[in-house]
């Protein structure tokens, strides 16, 4: 690929980024969303949640043991992170147990187990 092809690409990705970052609701329901829009959104309100501490984002980057600041930096621009990241994120908000809950089978999910297991 040509480096112009590759820079017009770039450059193509990064006006889309924008725009969908400027024309987030953070409140949006997640249904209503894009897998990259969610990503977004969370970003979007993990830096709600730093900013309503007054925190640098090189501050609160050293305090959830990240690599570097320009680690959780990208990810406030471009909701872009790994899962240990993101981990490391949360639990330094303070917020591991809105983690917890996330895949947990559902009553009606343990019911049915039960009754197969009964069943066999």
């Amino acid at each position: 690929m040509s480096s112009d092809l590759l820079k017009k690409l770039q450059d193509s990705q990064t006006k889309v980024k924008k725009k969908l970052k400027n024309n987030l609701n953070i409140n949006s329901a997640f249904g209503t969303l894009t897998d990259e829009e969610i990503a977004m959104v969370l970003a979007l309100r993990a830096k709600q949640l730093r900013l309503s501490q007054n925190k640098k984002q090189s501050d609160f980057a050293k305090e959830a043991e990240l690599s570097s600041a320009s680690t959780y930096s990208n990810y406030e621009q471009k909701g872009s992170i790994s899962m240990i990241n993101f981990i490391k994120v949360m639990r330094t908000f303070g917020r591991l147990e809105e983690l917890e809950k996330l895949l947990l089978l559902t009553t009606k999910e343990k019911i049915e187990k039960i009754e197969k297991q009964r069943i066999k």
